[in-house]
């Protein structure tokens, strides 16, 4: 049966850190939507005041500002279910750098007004230099169930492993949401929190609520073509090369540990994991020869060998202490 939800049933939840103008263009691009939609709720994790005085200077009163201390991804995306209105039907949680397109909000609600399972849906957005993405190194991804590219699919495959499309000419059922632009039911943002033991940058959050998403409703996540977008994806506060790829071992063994190794299958299939992210770094450093790739294979190596010597932790959720801190 066809439903027939309105912009007025979303609320947008925006975190934020250290990054006013890019939140500034994020807001400008679907200001013409602002009198239409629920509201909007700016949680603000910045070390400074440059955020609060630019909200200020809107003077919206559709824009609700929060400040937290704490700088965590998933803390915010919580804090912004716990305070979206009363009457929201959805909450569309996007990242501080994203761009949307005129229709933005209408195109996900007109999936959720036809497909009567949807829980979640996601606009689709793949940067041109990643349309490009190399044959080699997809084909070895893609044997090493890592993260790689299919046409119109988006599938789980490992604690490593989420497919993405390539090219997307329809609507599609997918296993997994992008966290830069996604839109839940609100009862979804209650039954199912974001993980705070990712903590800061949170590298993997959506990956983790949504497959958890998945697991209970098979037929319930959907990406759309229709909802245009661009993830600017800002530099500003983002994490240096190896502090990221100590975060990326540690919590996709995390992911693994949580949602993935229940089978002899499953674990089988992380060690496969390990073994072709090791081969693969190391092959495209000599296909290459470039230094940058031969950092992210010494980056790979240090921050796998870390993460094998604390599993006992990461299984309980100890990741915060184990991330690569400031020297």
């Amino acid at each position: 049966m066809r439903q027939h939800y309105s912009l007025k049933d979303i609320s947008v939840v925006i975190a934020t850190y250290n990054r006013s103008q890019d939140l500034k263009e994020t807001l400008a691009s679907f200001k013409s939507k602002l009198s239409l939609i629920k509201e909007v709720l700016i949680i603000d994790q910045s070390t400074d005041l440059k955020t609060k005085e630019m909200i200020a200077k809107i003077k919206n009163k559709k824009i609700r500002y929060i400040h937290t201390d704490i700088p965590s991804l998933t803390k915010a995306r919580n804090c912004g279910v716990r305070k979206v209105s009363k009457e929201t039907k959805f909450i569309c949680f996007l990242d501080d750098d994203v761009t949307l397109g005129k229709e933005y909000f209408e195109k996900i609600l007109e999936v959720f007004n036809n497909e009567p399972s949807a829980q979640g849906v996601s606009g689709y957005y793949l940067p041109k230099e990643l349309q490009k993405n190399s044959f080699f190194e997809n084909t070895l991804k893609k044997l090493f169930a890592i993260e790689c590219f299919e046409e119109n699919r988006a599938r789980v495959l490992s604690a490593y492993g989420a497919t993405y499309p390539s090219k997307l000419t329809k609507i599609i059922n997918t296993q997994w949401l992008s966290g830069f632009n996604m839109t839940f039911k609100k009862e979804i943002g209650t039954e199912f929190s974001f993980d705070e033991k990712l903590t800061r940058y949170a590298l993997g959050e959506d990956f983790d609520f949504t497959y958890r998403v998945f697991k209970k409703y098979p037929l319930g996540l959907f990406l759309t073509p229709h909802a245009t977008l661009v993830h600017r994806a800002s530099l500003v506060e983002r994490m240096p090369t190896e502090k990221l790829a100590y975060m990326n071992q540690i919590n996709h063994f995390y992911f693994n540990y949580k949602n993935f190794n229940s089978s002899l299958k499953e674990k089988l299939t992380f060690m496969w994991c390990i073994g072709g992210i090791s081969f693969l770094r190391f092959a495209l450093y000599l296909k290459t020869r470039k230094e940058n790739e031969r950092l992210k294979w010494v980056y790979c190596m240090r921050s796998l060998k870390h993460a094998r010597a604390h599993t006992e932790k990461i299984a309980n959720g100890q990741l915060s202490s184990l991330y690569l801190q400031e020297k």
